[in-house]
């Protein structure tokens, strides 16, 4: 597996992740099977730039933004999905405040069962 594929893979998942998508869903948006989806995902093979154009049209970014190297790109992912999450709170009040606390804590001790 070549590091370019792993970091292609990488922000492919990422991405996917962040907009909500199973990696069915991914692939009949871009009309590719899911077990093939997986395996660029996981960096297992090289793609085409037709599939990485069709790949980065479905997630509505620019190509190039998937081949860059920059060990940054994944706080920018994280900090981009936090500005996001910080825009739809702001406008709750401290009671609603308090319940969207409550239910990502319960929300995040589910993960660890």
């Amino acid at each position: 597996m070549s590091n370019i594929n792993a970091s292609v893979g990488r922000k492919i998942r990422s991405l996917r992740k962040a907009k909500n998508y199973t990696q069915d869903e991914l692939g009949d948006l871009i009309d590719l099977e899911q077990s093939y989806l997986g395996r660029i995902e996981r960096g297992e093979i090289n793609i085409t730039l037709g599939t990485l154009s069709r790949i980065s049209d479905a997630l509505q970014i620019n190509p190039s933004q998937l081949l860059e190297t920059n060990s940054d790109y994944s706080d920018k992912v994280k900090n981009d999905t936090m500005k996001k999450i910080d825009t739809l709170l702001y406008s709750l009040d401290n009671s609603e405040l308090q319940i969207v606390h409550r239910l990502l804590k319960e929300a995040l001790a589910l993960r660890n069962t």
